[in-house]
């Protein structure tokens, strides 16, 4: 729970008109005179504009006037002041508290006596507002919408008038009175009783009361509402699942295939520039071979029509985002090119995002529930590999088990630099996640497994260089923007270690490298005399790229670079299986070596590392 802010004046209930700026809404203590030019909140300027939420034209309905009158404009957003970075709280200029909710904007909270944030719906006196949901480890915040506000919005209402829905809205059976029905696998059909031996049928909304009717069709009815409407129910295909049916079920024919597609998936943002289109190459190569790996590993893979991932889906096909149809519900999905006809997608948790590195890692170590879903195209139909996740593990649990020596801080640090590197940004997409997921699969079983293309096949590969014109380089510092080093931590190889430390000499710190990559699953090619005493060449099994670690003494503070044309020049043969021989002048032809330095480094704690990082 965020920590509630000091209640501030202006936190309360709306207006049921919109916010004038007149006086009579003056923070207590505020004389009228200097009402209209201070806001009496710290950090806010004394001349900005004071800004009114302004009713649509002409509303549909007296609620979604409220609704509107309640969300601040989001041209001028700027002009709120956020609370602190991780709540996703903010205070208008005229004092009062919004949220940002997903999908709905920055909208008026009151904060209640324990704590929690509810949305007013003062309008409506009898029916309570929701409370608002913090989304974990991101500033933003969400909302169960109450049945009877559930698809009441013109956008909504347009979508059902091209669905075929109808406006009203079942009645829906408490969730703790639901808990108390059979079981819903006991019978084929999905029916559930009560101890009176009523009938009830469960939707992806919520339970609800039925009857079977003359027709011998299942209808809405009620114990508490007299005039319940009599709204039908038909079993979805293949489920224990109902949904609401409808005239158009009846008189319209089943779309084709082909439309289904079109229909289920919306048009991704266009993109421009030749980059942009070589990631979307190599995202779905990426793709594809998860897809082909997928496949071959679930061949007899069916739909778990009872999993969670089933509570995730709408009967109405939202305007925003990209979605799947399954079973006649739409699921998001995470972004890619649906254009393309992919058989590998993402479906995404309704209340997490997974966007960014540190809520993404959160989820994966706190609620793993919560991360998304591989769904595989076969036949033309959707199947939802419900028994097998993307990730078994947080990010840096993959990294820590299978690089056992590299020190706490570069497996942070290598884990946020493998989520940004795989999308080539800090938000993540669903070719993205399926190139980490093909580099954790061949890292835990390399010998039948293919390298994965780009830098995320090893470590080393991912390090930035350090550039410059200066003959010798400062080692940078961990915290640097991006992967700028690779740390090895001694406490993790104590027995190499000691041994060196009982003669820190050069040709025993070489010798504690070589051990170091040896154990790390590195091929180090014998010496020879093109390489200096304090130089390593070695290379990773399947993986076309040489490394030349090179080891000089620290002067003032900096190491000797290397000279490049020594090595672009050498007829020194190395094969690393998944190429031919060939001499390192070719693999420098090529731009497929790596001039790497590296050392031991003790801090001002007295604690000693061993580092590599990149020269060029």
């Amino acid at each position: 729970m965020v920590k509630p802010p000091k209640r501030v004046a202006g936190v309360t209930a709306p207006d049921s008109h919109p916010n004038t700026g007149n006086t009579s809404h003056r923070l207590p203590g505020e004389s009228q005179a200097s009402a209209g030019s201070s806001t009496g909140l710290p950090g806010i300027s004394m001349d900005q504009p004071s800004v009114q939420v302004h009713e649509i034209p002409a509303p549909q309905s007296r609620l979604e006037a409220a609704l509107q009158s309640i969300t601040w404009p989001a041209d001028q957003v700027h002009l709120l002041q956020r609370l602190d970075p991780d709540s996703g709280l903010f205070t208008s200029p005229d004092g009062k508290l919004y949220a940002h909710v997903e999908n709905e904007g920055h909208l008026l909270v009151e904060i209640q006596y324990d704590g929690r944030y509810q949305i007013p719906f003062n309008f409506a006196p009898h029916l309570p507002g929701p409370f608002l949901i913090k989304t974990e480890r991101q500033p933003v915040w969400t909302f169960e919408r109450p049945n009877w506000l559930a698809h009441n919005t013109e956008s909504d209402r347009r979508n059902a008038a091209a669905e075929g829905f109808l406006t009203e809205q079942p009645i829906y059976l408490a969730p703790d009175d639901a808990a108390l029905l059979s079981p819903r696998l006991q019978t084929p059909d999905g029916i559930r009783y009560d101890k009176h031996r009523k009938t009830y049928i469960d939707t992806t909304e919520g339970t609800v009361m039925v009857r079977k009717n003359a027709n011998g069709e299942y209808q809405q009815t009620s114990a508490t509402v007299r005039d319940a409407s009599a709204l039908l129910f038909e079993q979805i295909p293949g489920t224990r699942l109902w949904r609401r049916k409808t005239e158009q079920t009846d008189s319209v024919p089943e779309r084709s295939p082909q439309e289904k597609r079109k229909a289920s998936t919306d048009t991704p943002e266009p993109t421009a520039g030749s980059s942009k289109r070589l990631h979307q190459e190599e995202g779905t190569d990426a793709t594809h071979a998860l897809t082909e790996s997928l496949l071959s590993a679930n061949p007899d893979a069916i739909n778990l029509s009872f999993g969670l991932w089933r509570n995730w889906g709408h009967s109405i096909r939202p305007r925003s985002g990209q979605h799947i149809e399954i079973d006649g519900q739409y699921y998001r999905v995470m972004q890619q090119d649906l254009n393309a006809n992919p058989r590998l997608v993402y479906l995404q948790h309704p209340l997490f995002s997974p966007a960014l590195y540190d809520t993404f890692e959160y989820m994966l170590r706190d609620n793993p529930s919560m991360q998304p879903k591989w769904a595989v195209k076969r036949n033309n139909q959707w199947t939802v590999l419900d028994s097998v996740a993307p990730f078994e593990m947080p990010i840096t649990q993959y990294i820590s088990r299978t690089f056992k020596y590299l020190s706490d801080q570069s497996v942070n640090s290598l884990a946020r630099a493998m989520f940004n590197q795989a999308n080539r940004s800090e938000i993540i997409v669903a070719p993205g996640l399926a190139l980490m997921n093909l580099v954790f699969r061949y890292w835990a079983n390399r010998g039948q497994r293919r390298a994965p293309r780009r830098e995320l096949a090893d470590p080393l590969l991912m390090l930035r260089p350090v550039s410059g014109p200066e003959e010798t380089l400062a080692i940078p510092s961990s915290l640097g923007e991006g992967l700028m080093r690779l740390d090895f931590d001694p406490g993790r190889f104590s027995r190499h270690w000691n041994e060196y430390a009982a003669a820190p000499t050069a040709p025993n710190l070489r010798r504690l490298f070589s051990q170091l990559l040896a154990d790390e699953g590195y091929v180090l090619t014998s010496s020879t005399s093109t390489f200096a005493e304090n130089e390593l060449l070695f290379h990773r099994e399947k993986i076309d790229h040489v490394f030349v670690l090179k080891l000089p003494p620290l002067i003032n503070g900096k190491l000797q670079r290397f000279q490049p044309e020594h090595f672009q020049r050498s007829e020194v043969v190395v094969q690393t299986s998944s190429s031919e021989p060939k001499p390192l002048s070719a693999y420098s032809k090529e731009k497929k070596i790596s001039y790497l330095l590296g050392g031991t480094q003790t801090d001002v704690l007295g604690q000693t590392t061993l580092f590599i990082f990149k020269d060029q």
